[in-house]
């Protein structure tokens, strides 16, 4: 299936939307910090509440969202499944690995989604992005160099299936991106809340975490996505996961202002490398399209 080039200012928007999206999910560990919870209760709770608040959001809008469910079909169920694969993945990968270790596997994000797109949708994959991508994968690996632990080959194992659920999620909606994937969103918090329910225990969260919580799911997490969702209506699939890299360059940043932990000299230096290739691709991208 050949896809239509979007017109460059729908595709300045949909970069826009990359950006933005990869800005709220690198909070995460800045909030997460903040919730004195086991890894499964912050998972349950973030599904939780994710169900919880977009449900009003689906009813205002129940018109819209009927016609998307019936349009959409088999689409939303197969995202909502890849979304909470790596909603409940994530949590699994950080309990068998330190957090280097897993970032470092999500560096393969945009090699897959840029191959899946190409075979699956027909999308065009120009050499510039390739290199771009090849680029961001040495600035994330310089960025975690002095963190990576031995033994840790379980988790990464758990953390390329976040990345396989990703990259096929980036396809489905690219694909279907005529229709609207908030239902896709509020079904995948429901399946990972449920998967998440047996090992937690939800009678354990304070009325002090609680705020924490709201950011974390309903604040960070649902307006990532769909920011994530709305820039694959406008962008390559291989573009916007390239972007998406931003996402682990600006979390240390983030724990660095607000926790006073500043990064090690590579790890700024990787992170240089990974937002240099990743603007430098977008303007040989717009150059292209406006040529």
């Amino acid at each position: 299936m050949k896809t239509s080039a979007a017109p460059p200012s729908s595709a300045l928007l949909g970069v826009l939307y990359a950006v933005a999206a990869a800005t709220a999910f690198s909070t995460a560990g800045v909030i997460v910090r903040r919730i004195d919870l086991p890894a499964w209760d912050v998972s349950f709770w973030r599904s939780a509440l994710l169900v919880v608040t977009m449900l009003p959001l689906l009813i205002w809008q129940r018109r819209q969202i009927l016609i998307d469910v019936r349009n959409g079909g088999a689409a939303l169920l197969i995202s909502a499944v890849l979304l909470a694969g790596s909603f409940v993945s994530f949590i699994l990968a950080l309990g068998l690995a330190p957090v280097a270790n897993v970032l470092i596997m999500f560096g393969a994000t945009p090699f897959i989604t840029a191959l899946a797109a190409r075979i699956f949708l027909g999308e065009p994959l120009h050499g510039h992005t390739i290199v771009a991508m090849a680029a961001a994968v040495v600035g994330l690996a310089i960025s975690v160099a002095g963190s990576l632990q031995p033994g840790a080959l379980a988790g990464m194992a758990v953390a390329l299936i976040v990345v396989l659920c990703m990259s096929g999620n980036y396809v489905v909606v690219r694909h279907r991106r005529d229709i609207g994937m908030a239902p896709s969103i509020w079904l995948a918090g429901l399946i990972s809340g449920l998967v998440a329910l047996p090992f937690a225990h939800p009678e354990n969260v304070t009325w002090s975490q609680l705020p924490w919580l709201f950011a974390l799911s309903p604040g960070q997490l649902a307006i990532g996505l769909l920011l994530y969702m709305a820039s694959l209506r406008r962008i390559p699939a291989a573009q916007a996961s390239l972007l998406g890299l931003l996402e682990l360059v600006l979390g240390p940043v983030w724990v660095w202002l607000f926790d006073g932990e500043k990064p090690d000299d590579l790890t700024l230096f990787g992170g240089l490398v990974v937002i240099s290739a990743a603007a430098i691709n977008v303007w040989l991208d717009s150059r292209r399209s406006t040529g």
